[in-house]
């Protein structure tokens, strides 16, 4: 297997054929919207994210997204990320009152971060 590991990602079992995780732990808002999810429904969005993202474990370059955190009340800006126990970087620091600033804030980070969407030509 090629070496498609990211730096903050653990090494796979050996012979086994699962998506990687992040050495690094959930943050707080990711622990409360993830942590509730079904572990494999997780798992299936983490293997269809690893080959969105080319086979590559981490942080999908210019695949943001608008999660509402509180019902009705409070949206934030996430990023997908082909890891089986994180598939959504949540940004604490990206909490906003209406789903329309939030998906502005998104585009805005995507712009300043001089990212695309995925491709899987690469």
């Amino acid at each position: 297997m090629a070496n498609n590991q990211h730096p903050e990602m653990m090494d796979p079992p050996i012979g086994k054929s699962v998506v990687g995780t992040s050495t690094k732990p959930l943050n707080e808002l990711e622990k409360s919207i993830i942590g509730s999810l079904d572990k494999d429904k997780v798992n299936d969005l983490a293997k269809c994210l690893f080959t969105l993202n080319n086979r590559h474990y981490g942080p999908i370059d210019g695949a943001y997204v608008v999660v509402c955190t509180v019902p009705d009340k409070e949206w934030c800006v996430g990023q997908l990320n082909a890891d089986r126990a994180k598939p959504l970087i949540l940004f604490e620091d990206k909490l906003f009152k209406t789903p329309e600033k939030a998906q502005i804030a998104a585009m805005r980070l995507k712009e300043e971060r001089g990212e695309s969407v995925p491709c899987r030509n690469n």
